[in-house]
């Protein structure tokens, strides 16, 4: 791995510890009551990432994709 690619994941890895801690120093406002718990946000959006996934996943199995056979039987 190239110096830059070393840096970059280092960089990576620094806002990965960087951000747990801002998130305990900074407190924002909160709206709702479960907005205190610490992490609540991105525990909600990787919840929110694999309804995302998983609907789309649903939706494309289901709904969009057709059968192998589908373009023989039309003849």
């Amino acid at each position: 791995m190239s110096a830059w690619g070393k840096r970059l994941r280092i960089g990576f890895y620094g806002a990965l510890v960087l951000s747990p801690i801002a998130g305990l120093l900074v407190h924002p406002k909160v709206h709702f009551s479960w907005q205190v718990l610490p992490f609540f946000s991105a525990a909600y959006g990787f919840v929110g990432c694999i309804v995302i996934i998983l609907g789309s996943k649903g939706l494309g199995h289901y709904w969009l994709q057709k059968k192998e056979d589908y373009y023989e039987k039309q003849k």
